[in-house]
């Protein structure tokens, strides 16, 4: 059982759950986590019911639960494709995507350049670790067999659901505010030169300035991301205390 929920947590957390890293890999990895917090008398005190139906069940409430912890810290990397989506599709380059091996699917450039450089201030931030850490907490908070779904816990899934979009609009907001205000400005240059070829120099110049803008934002972009990853790990506790 301690198997289980290690193993649904290494298939949906991100960078655990990326198609590069080989099933063999993680089944090792989650073979060796399941034998160490075996050996820290983890699930000390748990007895399960031995016949088939009853262990199916439980068997399910762990996936379930391990599933439930690396889809919420997901979340936050949802909202990072997201923000990169929004960007995207104000520079003109919704048309250009990269296939990401981890999803199956193509994702917009901008997206993806967002979605790695934001995945490389995780681990910086020892957000791997963060993981594990809640992981093994989830134990602690939820035993063995103890899962249940609850009004709170699925007023909180909502709640953490929605912040995708709070998380998109933070990150993104340097270079839509800029894109907009330059997409003005060319507006009133267009009504006050009407003869003057806007189309000409619009493309051209959106992807520039946004190229500019997202260049030195960096700085202010990883400061963002992570204050929302600190307010995040407190929200995943509390999560997990619901369920």
């Amino acid at each position: 059982m301690l198997f289980l929920r290690i193993s649904a947590v290494l298939v949906t957390a991100p960078m655990f759950g990326h198609q590069s890293i080989p099933l063999q890999v993680k089944v090792v990895l989650a073979m060796f986590l399941s034998y160490v917090l075996f050996a820290f008398n983890i699930a000390q005190g748990v007895v399960l019911d031995v016949k088939l139906l009853p262990l199916f069940i439980i068997a399910m409430k762990e996936m379930i639960a391990g599933a439930s912890l690396g889809f919420a810290v997901g979340i936050i990397f949802g909202g990072v494709r997201y923000a990169g989506d929004l960007i995207s599709y104000d520079m003109g380059f919704s048309m250009a995507t990269m296939y990401d091996p981890e999803n199956n699917a193509s994702f917009p450039v901008i997206s993806e350049i967002l979605y790695l450089f934001l995945l490389m201030i995780f681990i910086l931030m020892n957000g791997h670790h963060f993981i594990i850490e809640a992981l093994v907490s989830s134990y602690k908070i939820i035993p063995i067999g103890m899962w249940s779904i609850s009004e709170g816990a699925i007023q909180k899934l909502i709640l953490l659901t929605g912040q995708m979009f709070v998380i998109a609009v933070k990150i993104s907001a340097p270079v839509l505010i800029s894109l907009f205000i330059a997409n003005l400005s060319l507006g009133i240059l267009n009504k006050a030169m009407p003869q003057m070829n806007i189309f000409s120099v619009i493309f051209s110049l959106k992807i520039g300035l946004g190229a500019i803008v997202m260049i030195a934002t960096i700085p202010v972009i990883a400061f963002v991301f992570k204050k929302i990853l600190s307010a995040f790990e407190s929200s995943i506790i509390e999560l997990m205390r619901l369920l």
